[in-house]
């Protein structure tokens, strides 16, 4: 039961003051966004409609003190679908922003910098999705500030860094090669080279694209052909890592992520895609057959493709050699 004594009308004046919160007393409270929301595959508490609908009644404290107001994402895969057309992460952020005021933070976690290390190049502030990172002065140099508040750990500042000075609690380097190369998948001559009877395809997977554990257990039920390594966003792969499995027995590396449009971290689609693009080139030029390396986009409708795609890529490795003994 909620009292009208706790209700705080003050807040909702603050929070449609604030840029983007003006739509916070639009919202029907249907749950359209909260049906559409890829968070709550990972946190099933996680409710926008009962967070805005709460904001609304003017429960400061319990709004303000919740983890749901940081985990918003602005993907806006909810907009398109919403009745109302409200951007809802336009009014958790004014209500983020009310919070930060107010001596509230995100519980985190968020990416870390090394100030020994970094060179203040700011390439990760230029590809930051969030605008999280900044550059401040520690002595002579600038060094990257990540600001915890706007970090959202997709990881693609770190797979940007050109120093390695940035790091994660989760999917750190050291975590995603040896996953990589667990109980040996790596570090043997491959089908290509005559090494393995079957081709082997190591796929990277953004965990926002695939929409069920159902649809990723049939890639793993393809066998020891395949190694699956999950990442935050597929804008987090490091180019370094595609070209160690090439070069260390994986016949092909397909890298899959969400379609344009539907990142759940802005653009991490683009930049994966992108760095597919440029590995592709680079192969070519080094006389690599361009299918050993491939990016796909899942989309929201998308269901149960993964698995094809795998499959056409091993297809696609068992052709090259085929062309090769036809030479």
């Amino acid at each position: 039961m909620i009292r009208l004594s706790q209700a705080d009308h003050t807040f909702i004046e603050q929070i449609m003051a604030e840029p983007g919160g003006e739509n916070l007393l639009t919202c029907w409270s249907c749950g359209t966004c909260a049906a559409t929301c890829l968070v709550r595959r990972f946190d099933s508490s996680f409710n926008p409609r009962l967070t805005l609908h709460q904001a609304g009644l003017g429960l400061r404290g319990l709004v303000l003190s919740s983890s749901e107001i940081w985990q918003c994402s602005a993907c806006d895969a909810c907009y398109p679908r919403c009745p109302r057309q409200i951007h809802i992460s336009e009014v958790m952020g004014a209500i983020r922003s009310v919070a930060i005021r107010e001596g509230f933070h995100s519980p985190g976690p968020s990416a870390l910098v090394d100030e020994q290390v970094c060179s203040g190049c700011a390439v990760c502030t230029r590809v930051c999705p969030y605008e999280a990172i900044d550059r401040v002065a520690l002595g002579e140099h600038m060094v990257a500030h990540v600001n915890a508040d706007k970090c959202m750990h997709c990881g693609i500042c770190m797979a940007s860094c050109p120093s390695g000075a940035i790091t994660l609690d989760t999917f750190s380097d050291t975590e995603l090669v040896s996953r990589m190369f667990a109980d040996g998948w790596l570090g043997q001559p491959g089908y290509l080279d005559g090494g393995s009877t079957i081709p082997r395809i190591l796929v990277f997977v953004c965990q926002w694209s695939v929409r069920t554990d159902a649809e990723l257990q049939r890639v793993y039920n393809l066998g020891s052909q395949v190694r699956v390594v999950n990442l935050p966003c597929s804008g987090r792969v490091d180019p370094a890592m595609i070209l160690t499995a090439l070069n260390d027995g994986a016949d092909g590396v397909l890298l899959a992520g969400c379609q344009e449009g539907e990142c759940h971290y802005k653009r991490g689609t683009l930049l994966g895609r992108s760095k597919v693009g440029l590995l592709r080139a680079l192969l070519a030029q080094a006389g690599i057959a361009q299918e050993r390396l491939a990016f796909v986009e899942l989309g929201a409708f998308d269901r149960y493709v993964l698995s094809g795609l795998v499959q056409k890529m091993l297809h696609s490795i068992e052709s090259l050699v085929a062309a090769a003994v036809l030479e």
